[in-house]
């Protein structure tokens, strides 16, 4: 520890004394009298404090925030990953209404900061699409305030560089979809996936209060979902993500009906639950249950051999209409329709029918 006339900076690590000109302002006396003791302060120089954030810092960090509480984090990269056609660009138009109108996404996760506005990138869906999906939600009234969107039907390419876009970023949060149409390169590339954070993260030092991007899922990405088989790509994808929610259809034959499943799979900086969502025809998602007391499961895709004929939907419409008949009746009814199922199969789906059903 540096002490004396007209000394103003520790001699050991070069940062700043106190007022008093005795203690440094960078570590206790303790730390530099041991390492004085140990090796001797004059052959010790420690990295400059420019160069790291100080204890400072470090005691008035803030703690973990949220946009969408234990859903859409401030200043980090959250993904919607899942793979083709199943519901992520619904998923983040929700979590758009939810940020601009200010109400509970899927009913249930609280918007706890509005940002000024969002910027939704889109130049996978022309303009009719797009519009007719902010109409149905109920987004219209606010675009040009608080909702601004690009489409493939744009003029020209939007680069996340560009300073107009760049200028836009302070309080606003900024949706990609998808990813892998900002990205120049390879995504299975390491060194091409890491510029591509560097560009996202780039983003967020400019001012935007988080990035959600959606990205697509391997085609052969299995029943259960983790972080390395949801984000299809480069390892690198997703180890720089805050967050990312997997997603996939319950039931992807019947996608207009079926429950969307969501799971936290990078539980980085806050716990949570597997759940569903249902989706109406106005696109807006609604959570079933409550995820603290009703435990979730990605549904298996290995099929049922009895389907390999394709008609389980028939029979599973002869069953409602016949919910009382005897399973042996029903055996009958379905053969006269050349769907043959045997009795255990025929009363296990009629019991998953009867749970299915509202109020159930």
């Amino acid at each position: 520890m540096a002490v004396g006339d007209g000394i103003t900076t520790c001699l050991i690590c070069n940062a700043p004394l106190d007022a008093d000109g005795i203690n440094c302002t960078r570590v206790n006396a303790g730390f530099h009298t041991d390492m004085q003791s140990d090796y001797g302060w004059r052959d010790i120089k420690l990295p400059s404090p420019e160069l790291f954030h100080s204890k400072e810092e470090a005691l008035n960090a803030p703690p973990v925030r949220f946009l969408i509480k234990d859903f859409l984090q401030r200043e980090g990269v959250t993904a919607i990953a899942g793979p083709v056609r199943e519901r992520k660009s619904l998923i983040a138009l929700n979590i758009v209404h939810a940020l601009v109108t200010g109400e509970k996404l899927f009913d249930y996760f609280e918007v706890v900061k509005r940002p000024d506005y969002a910027m939704y990138l889109c130049p996978e869906v022309s303009l009719g699409p797009f519009t007719d999906r902010v109409k149905k939600i109920g987004l219209l009234d606010y675009v040009g305030d608080r909702l601004f969107y690009r489409t493939m039907s744009a003029d020209g390419h939007l680069d996340l560089s560009d300073e107009e876009f760049q200028d836009a970023l302070p309080r606003s949060v900024v949706i990609l979809d998808t990813a892998i149409r900002f990205l120049t390169g390879d995504e299975n590339s390491s060194a091409d996936v890491r510029a591509f954070a560097d560009t996202i993260f780039s983003l967020l030092k400019n001012g935007a209060e988080a990035v959600l991007m959606l990205h697509h899922s391997p085609k052969d990405s299995g029943d259960a979902m983790t972080l390395e088989n949801a984000m299809r790509g480069s390892g690198d994808m997703g180890a720089f993500l805050a967050c990312c929610w997997g997603t996939k259809l319950q039931d992807p034959t019947d996608p207009y009906k079926s429950p969307s499943y969501l799971e936290n799979l990078k539980q980085r900086d806050f716990e949570s639950r597997p759940f569903e969502v249902t989706c109406g025809p106005d696109c807006r998602m609604h959570i079933v249950g409550d995820p603290a007391t009703r435990f979730v499961g990605l549904k298996t895709r290995r099929g049922n051999k009895g389907n390999k004929d394709g008609m389980d939907n028939a029979a599973d419409s002869i069953i409602r209409a016949n919910m009382s008949t005897p399973v042996r009746k029903l055996q009958e009814l379905l053969a006269e329709q050349n769907v043959c199922r045997g009795t255990n199969w025929i009363a296990r789906r009629r019991a998953k029918l009867k749970t299915d059903e509202p109020g159930v």
